[in-house]
């Protein structure tokens, strides 16, 4: 199991959550296809600086114009925007952003990350100010560089493919923040609704916002956990700067990756339930909806098969395979939703085939490969990724079948050397 921690204790920005991303390892070229995908004519810049004698990665948001602020004007008033006869009495609603994501060309678990992180925003800024979310005009997160740093943020966590995100305590700063209409404490009312019941917070350090309220709504989207991080082995670790150096507080952000102890082969012999239920009189489209809602319910596996009976009457087989603790709530929904009087169940022994990454220095620089790994530590499986593949083929001019060929045969030379 991939495990991603976020150790905040000088809290947590997107410019160094950005920076901590690619300091652990994700390509910079896809961020910038991200940015391109965005059309809105901003430009990611990275650079490595020293914080606190720790070598870190820095990410900053920039327009080409060198006369526009990005920092404080409203996107709707960027040339871009202003460009493209964007109305502006609508632009900063919920909606219109949504619509920006949506239509740029980038991952489907990427555009969902980042309209979940926004409708969490709006939800919460709503809530704080007895609002209709469709009056949110986000006075905290107008400008521009916040609906791009939000989508970066989400594309990088979509390579990472961690399978649960954990986070330290947080440390959201303090003092007051002021607005044209006034000012808020810190954290800001957005800040603590986003954070909710489970995350431990403490405040050191300067007065200042160490943990925005976009940070917050990231963190929720992306499910973190503020439990104790299970024990793992790191593989990655990446720092990320922010812009201002404190003299009693290292200003980054660190990220560690890994895999769970015994480091990559955990539960690759475990115990799941296998759930069966025969049914003759659902239609097909009521069998894809029960299908999504026990997926929803945590099922690891549902599918239908046929079988005949007796009487050559042809009947359905539902079969349900999940963990142990889920099989309850999985068999009272069968029964609540097919008025079914019986369903057949039994445990199993399950076994995986232990998968991790690696990454190998190529004549293309590092690459990204998914190992598949018995118990007794024999290669099954040597997979380099798709996606870098298919970015070095396109800019070598090669096909992506070479570049992956020569990506497995380096691995398996050196590690078999």
């Amino acid at each position: 199991m991939r495990i991603g921690y976020l150790d905040c204790f000088a809290g947590m920005s997107s410019s160094r959550l950005i920076g901590a991303l690619v300091d652990a390892g994700v390509p910079a070229d896809i961020l910038h296809e991200a940015v391109e995908a965005l059309d809105v004519g901003a430009r990611l810049d990275l650079m490595h600086i020293k914080r606190n004698t720790i070598e870190t990665t820095k990410a900053h948001i920039s327009l080409a114009s060198e006369d526009v602020d990005i920092e404080t004007l409203p996107y709707y008033e960027l040339p871009i925007f202003v460009n493209k006869g964007f109305d502006k009495g609508n632009f900063q609603l919920l909606s219109t952003i949504i619509a920006l994501i949506s239509n740029a060309t980038l991952s489907e678990k990427a555009k969902e990350l980042a309209t979940e992180t926004f409708m969490l925003l709006a939800q919460a800024e709503a809530q704080a100010r007895a609002l209709p979310i469709e009056e949110i005009y986000f006075h905290r997160i107008r400008a521009l560089n916040t609906v791009v740093t939000i989508t970066l943020c989400c594309v990088a966590c979509d390579w990472l493919q961690v399978d649960q995100w954990y986070a330290s305590p947080i440390n959201v700063g303090s003092g007051m923040l002021k607005y044209p209409e006034g000012s808020l404490p810190i954290p800001t009312p957005a800040t603590l609704k986003l954070l909710g019941e489970t995350a431990p917070i403490f405040s050191y350090g300067p007065q200042k916002e160490l943990l925005t309220a976009t940070c917050a709504a990231l963190l929720k989207a992306w499910k973190v956990s503020f439990a104790p991080c299970p024990v793992l082995c790191v593989n990655r670790i990446g720092y990320g700067a922010g812009r201002i150096e404190y003299d009693n507080l290292p200003n980054f952000l660190r990220i560690c990756i890994g895999d769970t102890v015994k480091g990559k082969l955990q539960g690759i012999d475990s115990k799941v339930v296998v759930t069966e239920a025969e049914f003759s009189n659902l239609h097909p489209e009521q069998v894809k909806i029960l299908q999504q809602e026990l997926y929803e319910k945590a099922a690891q596996l549902v599918y239908t098969s046929s079988i005949s009976s007796e009487v050559n009457q042809v009947t359905e087989k539902l079969t349900v395979i999940s963990l142990p603790d889920d099989a309850r709530a999985i068999r009272h929904h069968l029964f609540s939703q097919m008025a079914l009087h019986t369903v057949h169940w039994h445990t199993e022994h399950h076994e995986d085939l232990a998968h991790y990454d690696e990454m190998i220095l190529t004549p293309w620089g590092d690459m990204k490969v998914q190992i598949g790994q018995l118990l007794d530590n024999k290669i099954i499986s040597v997979v380099p990724d798709v996606q870098m593949c298919e970015s070095v083929a396109k800019k070598h001019g090669l096909h992506p079948d070479q570049i992956s060929k020569t990506v497995k045969t380096l691995f398996l030379t050196r590690k078999n050397s």
